[in-house]
């Protein structure tokens, strides 16, 4: 298995590029300095939980996502509360009620 410094550093920069964010857009964002990312990307360095959180908050994604080295690892329930996030009431309520409907027809299979 690939060192955790590693698979966080190759999240961060896959997160921070999908975002199109600069280093030093994620550095603002997080408030740290930018060299603290750079090294954060390059695996050189580990970080508190609060520097940990900044950079989640900031690339707007679960913690978690930052620390699976493939998406199909992430637990099911994060991806799930991920589709919901930032959603309206009525939104989740239909997603909801559409895997609900889902997991009744393959329970007939």
């Amino acid at each position: 298995m690939k060192d955790i410094k590693y698979i966080i550093a190759d999240n961060v920069k896959l997160y921070r590029k999908k975002d199109n964010l600069t280093q030093v857009e994620l550095a603002e964002r997080a408030e740290l300095s930018l060299d603290s990312i750079k090294r954060i990307e390059g695996g050189k360095r580990t970080m508190s939980l609060e520097n940990f959180l900044r950079i989640s908050d900031a690339l707007r994604v679960p913690l978690s996502y930052l620390l699976y080295e493939e998406k199909a690892d992430i637990p099911e329930i994060e991806q799930i509360m991920e589709i919901l996030e930032g959603r309206g009431s009525r939104q989740r309520e239909y997603l909801l009620h559409m895997l609900r409907e889902m997991a009744k027809e393959m329970d007939k299979l």
